[in-house]
């Protein structure tokens, strides 16, 4: 939080559990944001209570918040496990 209320970076990530990552941002004047479970991958996450662990965004507004949020969907395919990154059924396979 420290170095996006400096102005030293637009956005910073961080694992939010229990407010980690919302907390912060309210005392600083941020955006934080914790999607939803499983919204974003947590490869390479260390694991503290893992069905509550997300990563988390720390932006200064809440459109920096969006567009970071948009281009982590799209981004990494290490987690299977994750709903961005689990195999969807085809409807071929629906038989």
């Amino acid at each position: 939080a420290a170095s996006v209320a400096h102005g030293s970076s637009l956005i910073s990530l961080g694992s939010d559990t229990g407010g980690s990552v919302r907390l912060p941002a309210a005392f600083t004047g941020l955006v934080g944001l914790k999607p939803t479970y499983g919204r974003l991958s947590r490869h390479g996450l260390v694991s503290y209570a893992s069905s509550l662990d997300t990563v988390g965004i720390l932006a200064r507004t809440p459109h920096c918040a969006a567009v970071t949020m948009q281009e982590l969907t799209r981004s990494t395919r290490r987690d299977g496990n994750d709903e961005v990154t689990a195999a969807v059924p085809q409807s071929s396979d629906a038989a």
